[in-house]
């Protein structure tokens, strides 16, 4: 199938009959295939994820909430350029944005997931390949750092020492781990850099364990909230993978959530 027509597929559009919008029969999907179908979700999907970066942005220069993003998984520099692009278009040149990645891909998962695919190595970006992505994208490429390593050992506590030394904050975080082992250490090292209006955006909240709230990435989400002062309010629902949360303060609130 052409990418003109599959960018027609995904489109929904309502008619004035029965079913009241449009979908493809089985004359249009007659040669469907998986790679069809493998476009078909990233698509989707990427769509999904560049309309939250448009409204998230919104809402934090709308706030004056003001700070650096910072990404926790960064394959393919998709979401990155995302955040790179709603910046300019707010005008923030004072935002810094922090690449976290081991750069080699996924580290050997130490719990099991339904994600036959998340094995050592797996979804690998090199630093050279997501910088070359970087500078082709050509916005605020000197206001990026890469910081490379599995989180285990690039989370240390002299790097959370040196952020917080510095003062700046984040006002954006994508938690995009697919391992509950990757997510504790990013939970943690991120808490001394929020503040009152960030936003914590967390990609694979409902992937890889097929909804369970205490496995995988939710379940270090939930453990660190009962470690943690922040406190959280659902912001926005992200596709059916992932979550957004406004980050503030109240000490009459002891509740965690999903």
């Amino acid at each position: 199938m052409s990418s003109t027509s599959l960018s027609k597929s995904i489109a929904i559009e309502s008619r004035d009959d029965e079913p009241w919008t449009a979908l493809p029969d089985g004359v249009t999907l007659r040669d469907w295939g998986r790679n069809d179908e493998i476009s078909y979700n990233q698509m989707n999907r990427q769509t999904e994820k560049a309309l939250f970066y448009r409204r998230t942005f919104d809402l934090l220069t709308d706030n004056r909430v003001h700070g650096d993003y910072l990404e926790f998984g960064c394959h393919r520099c998709r979401t990155f350029r995302m955040a790179l692009t709603e910046a300019r278009r707010h005008n923030l040149a004072n935002m810094e944005f922090h690449a976290f990645d081991s750069f080699e891909g996924l580290p050997e998962p130490t719990s099991e997931t339904s994600v036959e695919i998340w094995k050592r190595g797996a979804l690998t970006t090199s630093e050279t390949a997501f910088m070359g992505m970087v500078k082709a994208h050509g916005i605020y490429v000197n206001h990026v750092k890469t910081i490379k390593g599995y989180y285990a050992d690039s989370l240390t506590k002299a790097r959370q020492a040196e952020y917080v030394k510095s003062a700046r904050k984040a006002i954006l975080v994508n938690v995009d781990c697919d391992l509950y082992e990757s997510a504790v250490p990013v939970f943690d090292f991120i808490d001394p850099m929020l503040q009152e209006g960030a936003v914590i955006y967390i990609d694979d909240l409902f992937a890889g364990y097929k909804g369970n709230p205490h496995k995988g990435v939710a379940r270090a989400f939930l453990e660190w909230q009962a470690r943690s002062r922040w406190k959280l309010v659902r912001h926005l629902d992200v596709g059916w993978w992932g979550r957004s949360y406004i980050v503030y303060l109240d000490k009459r609130d002891v509740t965690g959530t999903l």
